[in-house]
């Protein structure tokens, strides 16, 4: 991965449901106020009364009724404009757009500030309107609620109220930090406006927001991670937009990985390192691929101590390991002579630390069918 050979050093963060890995110079603390700053971890949806309703965009949306959800996404068709168009020539943008999809460009960014290589993966972010107040917010599929910056409350005209849900991290017990919530009048991207979205407020560096993997679903996302877009369907999730899909891409060499929903409404597929099983989170959020050790272990990968270190809420910290595998599989997807970062955490598997990140998912051409729960993935060609 381009993102753990980099010298000196380097943070790569991931705010609101990501984990951040640092890799120290000798010179230089972990108590970095920007990196504690970054090392939020969310290891379980907020559960909510309210549910989102979409709607199509207009000069001034109407205020909805009731919090009631809609059985399906109401939207406009996508007007071209400079931040909602992509390549006509797509294979994909030609069958979404026959399907009544809208498209909205990323932008690919590094988040912690720090001078990134130009093969170095970069975090998705894009473009949205907070209570009709532009803003940027990280797309993250490892993040099940959308967040919000706690200093941007009062940009977006938003009252946090607080709760017991605790900051919590897989690599040692829950912190004294909380969670708050608040609800958006609106949130729209491109022509598709959400509206009465209950979001989590928490302290996000870099950007305005997370936008996270429910949403994602409500609108029937589809994410294309090489040549960043995020298209949104104007009825929610949709099996026959999705078959279609499938056809499409398997048709152009991609492999269909079969994603499951996991009880914390996680996006989940299984993989093995050396023919030993396990599961890993796709998260576009995570710029790093990381295991647990003990599959490592398992698997008999020669593993090396490095300086870099995974972080969690509250500081909690855990060494990585950084092995060479000769076949990491996702699904029936096949890598082979792969670079993998491993991490040990004393309270034993947990999923939260298995991550599929953004930088192996881009190199792979993925495509992320958020609403029919498929991951593509295709050999660079």
């Amino acid at each position: 991965m381009a993102d753990l050979r980099r010298k000196g050093s380097t943070t790569i963060s991931k705010a609101a449901g990501l984990l951040c890995l640092v890799q120290l110079n000798r010179n230089k603390s972990l108590s970095k106020a920007s990196v504690i700053a970054a090392i939020v971890l969310v290891v379980f949806a907020l559960d909510t009364v309210l549910t989102p309703t979409v709607a199509a965009s207009s000069p001034a949306p109407t205020e909805p009724t009731s919090p009631s959800p809609a059985p399906a996404a109401a939207v406009s068709e996508a007007k071209p404009t400079p931040k909602d168009t992509a390549a006509d020539n797509s294979t994909l943008y030609s069958l979404l757009k026959q399907e009544g999809f809208g498209v909205v460009k990323l932008r690919q960014e590094n988040l912690d500030n720090q001078k990134a290589h130009n093969n170095d993966p970069k975090h998705l972010v894009i473009d949205v309107e907070v209570n009709r107040v532009s803003a940027s917010l990280m797309v993250d599929t490892g993040t099940p609620t959308t967040n919000i910056a706690r200093s941007r409350l009062n940009g977006f005209g938003l009252v946090e109220q607080k709760t017991s849900l605790r900051v919590t991290s897989p690599l040692r017990s829950a912190s004294n930090k909380f969670f708050g919530i608040a609800k958006l009048n609106t949130l729209a991207m491109g022509n598709c406006v959400m509206q009465d979205l209950p979001v989590l407020i928490d302290a996000i560096p870099y950007v305005d927001g997370v936008f996270g993997s429910d949403d994602m679903h409500r609108i029937g996302a589809v994410l294309d991670c090489t040549e960043p877009a995020l298209y949104y369907a104007p009825r929610g999730p949709s099996s026959d937009t999705s078959s279609k899909l499938a056809a499409m891409l398997q048709n152009n060499g991609f492999t269909r990985v079969p994603m499951r929903l996991t009880s914390n409404h996680r996006l989940e597929v299984a993989c093995s390192i050396d023919s030993v099983p396990s599961t890993i989170v796709v998260d576009t959020g995570s710029l790093a691929t990381c295991m647990d050790k003990n599959i490592g272990i398992k698997a008999g990968v020669i593993m090396k101590h490095t300086r870099r270190v995974l972080i969690g809420s509250g500081g909690a910290k855990a060494p990585l390991s950084s092995g060479h595998v000769e076949q990491f599989a996702i699904g029936d997807f096949e890598i082979g002579d792969a670079d993998i970062s491993f991490v040990y955490l004393k309270k034993g598997d947990h999923p939260s630390a298995r991550l599929l990140g953004v930088g192996e998912l881009a190199s792979n051409s993925a495509i992320i069918d958020v609403g029919g729960l498929s991951l593509y993935l295709r050999h660079p060609q």
